[in-house]
């Protein structure tokens, strides 16, 4: 990866368009952070749901952050990743379950600060 000035911001290099990393312009270095944590997640959920054979169709994925105010740079302290899924009823229970699974194989969330709590949920619609 390779990131370049260009105008007063930063750039991330991408063969296909660049990704401007200002908030001002495009997204924040943390809402990056943030987008990448969820975008990870999801793709570990929905791979954990096709390996239980759990038919689903993903409708979007809402994510939210709170930062720690008390602290200097006012840290990211929590990340709430809420999944809108539509699944068989029968299988909203395992569904539901299966969101412990995505801690331990989404390789941002674990790259994270130990601090930061990412906290996944489902919404079945």
């Amino acid at each position: 990866m390779k990131l370049v000035s260009v105008k007063g911001h930063v750039e991330l290099v991408n063969e296909n368009n660049n990704w401007i990393l200002s908030k001002e312009t495009g997204f924040s270095p943390l809402e990056t952070l943030i987008a990448a944590t969820a975008a990870c997640s999801t793709y570990v959920y929905l791979g954990i749901l096709d390996k239980q054979r759990i038919d689903c169709t993903l409708q979007s994925v809402h994510v939210d952050y709170e930062r720690n105010e008390d602290q200097e740079l006012c840290p990211v302290s929590e990340i709430n990743i809420q999944f809108l899924l539509s699944v068989d009823s029968a299988n909203e229970t395992k569904a539901t379950k299966d969101l412990q699974l995505i801690a331990k194989n989404c390789t941002v969330a674990r790259s994270l600060n130990p601090e930061i709590k990412v906290v996944e949920s489902v919404q079945f619609v």
